[in-house]
């Protein structure tokens, strides 16, 4: 018992400087701080700053060359006239610059390809940004409900120890007169120590989830934190939207199917190393040369030069046409998978679907029957303390009512949990 009040005023301190959440807020704050989603947010802007023409290879490029160089060799030169020229430690300098332009004007429109490459990895970037939204909000929902059912759960618990300490407050006064035996009285003593224990399990659960919903807030797992105890009824779905929004906008999905078109665009991209290369070039260069020995003295060249390039592959040990080959594998795989993924959604929206119309149904029978129970467990105790009912039977009746509110608490927060799904499924939870 004495553990049993110390757990109530600390968890009586730490409600009262807790933070209240709406379930909106805890989504906002998630979206902001959870860090799956802050990393996949700079995935995607990676992908989108990485697709850019300079990075398909569509724009020229420009480089500035340069170098100077000191040459201290000792030479000899003999020439057909017979003259020889001999000097040790000739100095010879050189100072080259240059400005360097080239533009790959046809690559077997390999470039093309390189950009929808590009295109389709900043789609992937973006919808797998949403896939970790989507996951977030559902999992930040889940575990928000799930606090509030756990919680909804610890004050059943007590509200059923209200009975087994009047039980045992009956007994004990029914023992010192006689009316009951020793035995029954410690059996009203253990089935509330059983009902403390069955608490203080309730109060550890409610404390893990709320652990776990500070760190999918991206917050200490320890913050106080306090979520509103009511559990939303689901909303009416209809399930021939659910599919066709599903088959439209799950991102799952859209996520294979832009794997698709990175295969394609890959194949592509392998496709124009087999075409020539034609390239336009031009430079304009600066040349300085010194030297203390030879036919010049020195010499300047300053002035532009440029044209084409062209370069055909002929026989490059067949590596490009088998990465072409591996290529369209992983297409097929691809489409492949884009099909699986299909089968599997639609599988698992009519799972959720089942579960959804099952909790819906689970909900209106326990509601039914929680306020008989509840009136039955009066009556019940008022014939115990009468001694028109025995311990056993007391104690079914109040069991039976505790696993009647968490069994309508359960299907509560089981029929929110598959509406949330439906909806993750279908692309309309973000």
């Amino acid at each position: 018992m004495r553990i049993i009040l110390t757990s109530s005023l600390f968890l009586l301190f730490s409600a009262l400087h807790a933070q209240t959440l709406s379930a909106e807020e805890a989504v906002a704050i998630a979206l902001e701080h959870n860090h799956g989603v802050r990393l996949a947010r700079l995935d995607a802007r990676t992908s989108e700053l990485m697709n850019n023409m300079g990075n398909a290879g569509m724009l020229p490029t420009l480089d500035a060359n340069g170098f100077y160089s000191i040459d201290n060799s000792s030479t000899k030169q003999t020439f057909f006239s017979g003259e020889v020229r001999e000097a040790d430690n000739a100095d010879t300098r050189v100072l080259d610059g240059a400005l360097a332009l080239n533009w790959t004007v046809f690559d077997g429109l390999t470039m093309f390809a390189a950009k929808e490459r590009l295109e389709a990895l900043e789609s992937i970037g973006r919808t797998e940004l949403r896939q970790q939204m989507e996951s977030t909000v559902y999992d930040v929902l889940t575990s928000y409900y799930l606090t509030a059912q756990l919680t909804k759960a610890v004050a059943v618990q007590r509200e059923g120890m209200i009975t087994s300490k009047e039980r045992l407050t009956i007994t004990e006064t029914g023992e010192r007169i006689g009316s009951y035996s020793g035995l029954a009285l410690v059996q009203a003593r253990l089935d509330l120590s059983a009902d403390s224990a069955a608490l203080l399990d309730l109060v550890q659960q409610r404390a893990i989830a709320h652990s776990r919903l500070n760190t999918l807030l991206g917050r200490d797992a320890d913050s106080p934190v306090e979520v509103s105890l009511d559990i939303p009824l689901p909303e009416a779905l209809d399930l021939a939207t659910i599919q066709s929004n599903a088959r439209n906008s799950n991102s799952a999905l859209q996520t294979a199917r832009q794997e698709q078109l990175l295969a394609d665009a890959s194949i592509k991209e392998l496709q124009g190393a087999l075409f020539p290369r034609i390239d336009l070039y031009g430079n304009y260069g600066y040349t300085r040369s010194t030297s203390a020995v030879g036919f010049l003295q020195s010499n300047r060249a300053v002035g532009p030069d440029y044209g084409v390039r062209v370069s055909v592959p002929l026989f490059r040990g067949l590596q490009a046409n088998k990465a072409v080959e591996a290529a369209k594998i992983a297409r097929e795989q691809a489409a492949i998978s884009t099909e699986q993924a299909q089968l599997q959604l639609e599988q698992q929206v009519l799972d959720a679907w089942t579960a959804y119309g099952t909790a819906h149904q689970r909900i209106l029978l326990e509601q039914r029957n929680l306020e008989g129970i509840r009136t039955q467990v009066k009556v019940a105790l008022e014939s115990y303390r009468i001694g028109l009912l025995t311990a056993v039977e007391l104690r079914d009746v109040q069991q039976g009512l505790i696993e009647a509110e968490n069994r309508l608490l359960l299907a509560q927060f089981e029929a929110k949990a598959a509406e949330l799904q439906l909806k993750w499924l279908a692309g309309e939870l973000v």
